[in-house]
């Protein structure tokens, strides 16, 4: 199939293909990778795992520190809203296109640093080390 230069799913000719960080069996946050060993490293970043720690759902830390935090392909659902979620980064002007960093987390967040209990989703751009939510 061939895609127009101008898809926000390409990065140069390439297909993005997402992944998601998953704990105890629940999708956490989608992403994109390269390859499985780049989903891999991103998820074993210190910032990365920082920010899990630090954001809750349901007044509880997405990850405690310990549990294991497996990476999977996404499931349809999961890089629809993945996409949707960069889309709608790309339009507001929060990336950039090329920026592929961005992570859409697919649970209803509260930041325990701040006390913003609003419960709306957050999405971070690694590239960008953003860490407040948009």
């Amino acid at each position: 199939m061939v895609y127009p230069a101008k898809d926000p799913d390409l990065v140069g000719s390439k297909i993005m293909t997402v992944y998601v960080a998953e704990i105890k069996g629940r999708g956490i946050a989608a992403f994109h990778a390269d390859n499985g060993s780049d989903a891999e490293r991103l998820v074993r970043d210190r910032v990365f795992r920082d920010d899990f720690m630090v954001l809750a759902t349901g007044g509880l830390p997405l990850w405690d520190g310990v549990t294991d935090i497996e990476v999977r392909l996404a499931r349809p659902d999961e890089e629809v809203k993945w996409r949707a979620s960069r889309a709608k980064a790309i339009r507001q002007g929060n990336i950039e296109e090329n920026d592929v960093g961005w992570i859409a987390f697919l649970v209803a967040l509260t930041d325990r640093r701040n006390g913003d209990q609003s419960g709306r989703e957050a999405h971070r751009s690694t590239a960008a080390r953003r860490r407040s939510p948009i």
